[in-house]
């Protein structure tokens, strides 16, 4: 099996007998960290006739981006370079018209002045995967989304929680 979930990873990128499936999400995360393990697994078993495809680098997940639509797209901000990267690509799934979802517990290594990434909807990597069938709804949070569509309502940033300047 090698590392952790390279298996899996490898099934999914190449089985070609899969027909079309009903729902396509993509999980872009860094496979060295369990931290979404958990979500990831459980949605699978829970959404029927789904392809789950998880890229596990920027790039590869640029990729699958650009190989067709999908339903959602889960981005964790601890994708390396994190939290940059996974911002970034963020930014670029939502301009393609991909329904985004950060998975994060927190927003603070967000830059304070993009207010359209600190909008998106998100989710703690512990959360419960039927918390993602909300977003798969086709009346869910747009991709770019207002404050009101987040999935948990934040306070306005203190000066603690600001990126320090090294971090920007």
């Amino acid at each position: 099996m090698g590392a952790r979930g390279g298996f899996r990873a490898t099934m999914i990128e190449t089985r070609t007998d899969v027909g079309q499936r009903s729902c396509r999400i993509l999980v872009a995360r860094d496979p060295r960290l369990s931290t979404c393990d958990a979500l990831v697994q459980g949605l699978e078993p829970l959404i029927e006739d789904v392809e789950l495809v998880e890229a596990y680098s920027v790039e590869a997940a640029r990729s699958w981006a650009k190989s067709g639509p999908f339903d959602l797209c889960l981005v964790c901000l601890d994708l390396p370079p994190a939290p940059r990267g996974a911002a970034r690509l963020a930014k670029e799934l939502c301009t393609r018209g991909h329904r985004v979802v950060l998975i994060t517990r927190s927003l603070r290594w967000l830059p304070a002045e993009d207010l359209e990434l600190r909008a998106l909807p998100w989710i703690v990597p512990e959360a419960d995967p039927t918390s993602v069938l909300a977003f798969l709804q086709k009346d869910a949070a747009p991709t770019t989304s207002h404050p009101r569509a987040r999935a948990k309502t934040l306070p306005p940033m203190t000066a603690r929680e600001l990126p320090a300047a090294n971090e920007s």
